[in-house]
Order: structure tokens, then C-alpha cells, then sequence
């Protein structure tokens, strides 16, 4: 691999003058800028990022850690995030969140430039932790944090009101029994399942607890429902994935969606809209959240002061829910 002194050596120029050309951080001639360039596309040199990036304290890396890497909302929205971040100049690492204090520390050692956690996995110990290394952090939470490093900056879903329109949905499409499947534990519930909780009073209603992945979710539904009586009028799924689980579970146990058996999802995925039947779900905008996620990152990479985001949901009716 070709290096700095060989662009030099070979365009007749010093390296420092390579480096100004190439960093476009000091005055170059276009005689001798022309020169080095020649140079540049006959040896295919390609400048060393992460040497400039560790020298300016930039690696220009966004790290994304998500709760489930499986989860489509996750995918679409780092693939809008990528584009975005792409644009400015700056890449992104993608990863599921390992909970234990050696995976903060091998985050920190990483150095890069800000880190976008959309997660309920890590306690706020280890987020302060991340922002304390004085790495910018944006966080997507749906509870806050009495005790949250004031430099952090959230992106906070809104679901104080779209369960209770999920609830009135099914109600007038006559659903009598709504069971949630809710990614949390029943002792660490999240907005989304507390927000089901308090839309439901007066109604009948269960919490299956720790499923976030289609697999889990068919096999939790199929092994937990065993005849057609056991079935509630509806269900409430915490993510699309876990929607898609649902419903062939439902099927196999020779059940039918919608006649039999309503089914609401979570993020609007494109398997919410391809599945058959397609699927009811809540769009929090994941497009959206990537673009705001890294804007505001970039921002405070730059020494600018985040106010926090607020998403509201809402609601796309399709047929695994409607009479």
C-alpha cells in the first residue's frame, strides 16, 4: 500500500505539501496540486483515516447500539442514518447492546466521535458513563431518568395517548379481550406496556412479558394458547417482528386473521406491509429518528447545544386488525 513519502517521492513535492493537498488544510499550487494528484491516481493512495482522525480527535464514527439487531426498525432506521451521516462526512457502526461493564469500556477505547443508543438494555449508570468520557451520546427513550447526565440529549416517543386509540380501534371492531406482548419484564415495564396498562382499565387484558423477536413470539403464542378458547379477541404486539410471529401462530393453531383473532404491531416495517394479511401498526417515523439522531450528534460533535425530540405515533389500520 502506497504511503504519504511514496506520493511525495514519485510528484517531486515534500510530504508536507502532500499532506496540505490532501487534508485541504494549507496553500498547494495548482501546478503542484495537479502534480500530487497525478501521483495519488497512478499509486491508488489512499489516505490513513484513522491516523488523521486520532490526530484531530475525530474518528468521524458513529456507533448506533440498538436492543435487537433482528428487529427491522432498527435496520431501517440505521439505513436511513447511514445515508445521512454519509453525507456529512462520517460512517456508522451498528450493534446490539451487550449489558456489562467491559462492553462500555471497549466503546470508549474505540474513540469514536458520538454514540445514538436506542435501547432499554443499559441502566443510566452506563450511559452517564459514555458521557462523562465526553463522548457525545443522543439517547431514544421512552422513560426518563431523574438521575441522566444533563449533556445527554433524548429522542422521546410520545405513547401517552396512542395505546388508548389502539384500544378504541380494536374495542370498535369488537374486540372484548386485548393481551399485550410486551418486549419488557412485568418488573421493568416500559412506556409502551405501562401506556397499554393504563388504556385498558375497566377492560380485560394480559401481559406476555420478554418477547421481542418473530421466532420467540410465534413460539410463546403457539405453546401458550393451546385451543382456540384460550385465544383473546386481540393482540397488541410490541414490534412488527413480533406481530409476524403472532399471526402464524395464530394460523396454526387453525385460528384466522382478522375473523378470529385481531392483530396489532409496533414501527411500521415494511413486513407490517407485506405480511398477509398486512399488518395494523404505529408509525414512529424511523426514517425520521435516524435523520434526527444524527443531525443532533453532529451537532454536539460541533460544540452546539441539543434541545431533546419529541416523536408522537400514529396509527396505520390495515386489515390484521379491521372486522
Amino acid at each position: 500500500m502506497a504511503s504519504r513519502k511514496d506520493v511525495a517521492k514519485l510528484a517531486g513535492v515534500s510530504p508536507a505539501s502532500v499532506s496540505y493537498y490532501v487534508n485541504k488544510n494549507g496553500y498547494v499550487s495548482k501546478k503542484t496540486g495537479d502534480k500530487i494528484q497525478k501521483a495519488i491516481d497512478e499509486l491508488q493512495y489512499v489516505p490513513n483515516q484513522i491516523a488523521r482522525s486520532l490526530k484531530i480527535k475525530n474518528t468521524k464514527q458513529l456507533l448506533f447500539l440498538c436492543n435487537d439487531i433482528r428487529n427491522p426498525f432498527y435496520s431501517q432506521l440505521v439505513y436511513r442514518a447511514t445515508k445521512s451521516a454519509a453525507n456529512l462526512g462520517y460512517t456508522i457502526l451498528f450493534s446490539s447492546v451487550v449489558d456489562n461493564e467491559d462492553y462500555i469500556n471497549k466503546i470508549l477505547s474505540y474513540q469514536v466521535s458520538g454514540v445514538f443508543a436506542s435501547n432499554n438494555k443499559m441502566d443510566v449508570k452506563q450511559i452517564n458513563k459514555i458521557a462523562k468520557a465526553q463522548v457525545p451520546v443522543v439517547l431514544l427513550r421512552d422513560l426518563d431518568w431523574d438521575d441522566l447526565d444533563s449533556s445527554v440529549s433524548l429522542i422521546k416517543v410520545d405513547f401517552s395517548s396512542i395505546m388508548k386509540e389502539i384500544v378504541t380501534h380494536l374495542t370498535e371492531n369488537g374486540c372484548d379481550s386485548i393481551h399485550y406482548i410486551s418486549s419488557s419484564s412485568i418488573n421493568n415495564l416500559d412506556a409502551k406496556a405501562i401506556s397499554f396498562i393504563n388504556a385498558m382499565k375497566g377492560k380485560s387484558f394480559s401481559i406476555i412479558e420478554k418477547v421481542s423477536a418473530t421466532k420467540e413470539a410465534h413460539d410463546t403464542i403457539y405453546n401458550t394458547y393451546k385451543e382456540k378458547e384460550d385465544f383473546p379477541s386481540s393482540f397488541v404486539c410490541t414490534n412488527d417482528a413480533v406481530a409476524l410471529g403472532c399471526i402464524r401462530a395464530v394460523i396454526d393453531r387453525g385460528l384466522r386473521v382478522p375473523e378470529d383473532v385481531k392483530v396489532v404491531g409496533f414501527d411500521n416495517t415494511n413486513i407490517s406491509q407485506y405480511s398477509n394479511p398486512e399488518i395494523s401498526t404505529v408509525d414512529i417515523d424511523s426514517e425520521a429518528i435516524g435523520d434526527f439522531a444524527v443531525n443532533i450528534l453532529l451537532d454536539k460533535i460541533n460544540g452546539k447545544k441539543r434541545d431533546h425530540k419529541k416523536i408522537i405515533p400514529r396509527l396505520i389500520v390495515r386489515k390484521s386488525s379491521m372486522k
